[in-house]
């Protein structure tokens, strides 16, 4: 693939991937004027404990995702998951600002995740190799950090992984039909 001026780095457990993160995606490509949005699971964040959908199944599901969508701006690494876990977010900046060194990179993040992102490992690394896109929900102001470069991006969808994987019938339409049926042929999340 040819190297994308500008690229955005969206990682998660995507434990479903749902309309959601696509619509973050479509808005970071937008906020951004974006060649390339890369979707990277995590094998086991360091916040999180684990997993239901296997490392393998959640990329599946990106896959079926992202081929509905239609968008060529878009596409999914097993970078993070054919690492030891667990997945540091500097290692990952690190290994595509190598990997693409004429990239201006960006980070797609929250702002939970963004008022932490000091006690993330190797911080001083995040801030040199990325700047950030940080999305906001209903009216919510973005913290003032000397030395980072940052874009907020008001967003708000209902969506949410975790709804989801507690009620799997209730919140079906928050997935692509495809997504939804691998889930059910799978027997995931109760599908």
């Amino acid at each position: 693939m040819p190297a994308p001026s500008r690229a955005a780095i969206f990682g998660g457990s995507f434990d479903p991937v749902h309309r959601g993160h696509l619509a973050m995606a479509a808005a970071a490509r937008e906020a951004a004027d974006l060649d390339l949005v890369l979707f990277v699971p995590a094998a086991v964040s360091p916040f999180k404990s684990g997993t239901v959908a296997s490392g393998g199944q959640r990329r599946e599901m990106l896959d079926i995702a992202l081929a509905e969508s239609g968008w060529d701006w878009a596409g999914v690494s097993d970078f993070e998951l054919e690492r030891p876990a667990p997945s540091y977010s500097w290692e990952t900046a690190r290994h595509f600002a190598e990997a693409f060194p004429g990239t201006e990179w960006h980070w797609m993040l929250g702002t939970d995740q963004w008022e932490q992102i000091d006690r993330w490992a190797e911080p001083e690394i995040l801030r040199e190799a990325l700047s950030f896109l940080v999305f906001t929900r209903s009216g919510q102001t973005v913290r003032e950090r000397p030395g980072w470069r940052y874009r907020a991006v008001p967003f708000e969808h209902p969506a949410s992984s975790t709804a989801i994987r507690a009620d799997f019938a209730a919140h079906r339409d928050w997935l692509t039909p495809g997504v939804a049926a691998y889930c059910e042929g799978e027997g995931i999340y109760g599908g």
